[in-house]
């Protein structure tokens, strides 16, 4: 197996092992927010699953580049997606920052 595969799967493994191990500690639930993580963590979880059965899937230095600072972030937040998109307080009142700030949807 091509190394560049190799180091994708392993840093979409850390992504997906970090956002599935987020814990809340209190703060509210919001299920925009949920939905992006669980996104992340379907689509960050497929990649070291074809590695683990074989199955070929095409991978550039620069996706593995974007995988990896992608991985930094996450990190970064501590698996918060929230965090991700927050901005500095010039941009705190962002319209993304509003939507994912949501508590309910209903």
């Amino acid at each position: 197996m091509n190394t560049v595969l190799m180091l994708d799967a392993l840093i979409c493994g850390a992504i997906c092992a970090r956002l599935i191990l987020y814990r809340r500690r209190g703060a509210d639930h919001r299920p925009l927010a949920s939905a992006i993580a669980y996104l992340l963590i379907v689509a960050a979880g497929v990649i070291p699953l074809r590695a683990l059965f074989g199955l070929p899937h095409p991978v550039s230095v620069a996706q593995l580049i974007l995988n990896a600072v992608l991985c930094l972030a996450v990190f970064s937040v501590r698996g918060n997606v929230v965090d991700l998109f927050r901005c500095s307080d010039a941009f705190a009142e962002s319209r993304w920052m509003r939507i994912l700030r949501r508590k309910s949807w209903f």
